[in-house]
């Protein structure tokens, strides 16, 4: 059996996946990935906590000052997470972290949702 033989066996083939499986494994589980994987997190909560005081500043301050209950309607609140979404992905991306991927795209408005209490309390 010569080598061409031998790398196109079904044994060579298992063989090769499996140590490239053993090696993905480890990368995945290495403490550098988590870290790394953690620091992007950080990262993008921290673009979604920009882009929510940014729009808190900038729209709904001048919103709640016009309305005499000083609350949001839910066309406006909606409006607000909408802006603070579109605003936290571009300050998102100047960083290099893609948000959507980071966070989740449904998780977004949850994220925001908590920021936003954080801040209320705050």
């Amino acid at each position: 059996m010569n080598i061409m033989g031998i790398l196109q066996s079904d044994a060579a083939l298992a063989c090769g996946v499996t140590i490239a499986g053993a090696f993905w494994t480890l990368f995945k589980g290495s403490d550098w990935f988590q870290a790394r994987r953690q620091r992007r997190l950080r990262e993008a909560l921290e673009a979604l906590e920009a882009a929510v005081e940014a729009t808190y500043r900038e729209y709904v301050r001048a919103l709640k000052e016009k309305n005499p209950g000083g609350s949001l309607t839910p066309a406006e609140q909606d409006l607000a997470r909408q802006y603070a979404r579109e605003r936290a992905i571009a300050i998102a991306r100047t960083r290099g972290v893609d948000l959507v991927r980071e966070l989740g795209a449904d998780f977004i408005d949850l994220w925001t949702g908590r920021i936003v209490r954080k801040l209320k309390r705050a």
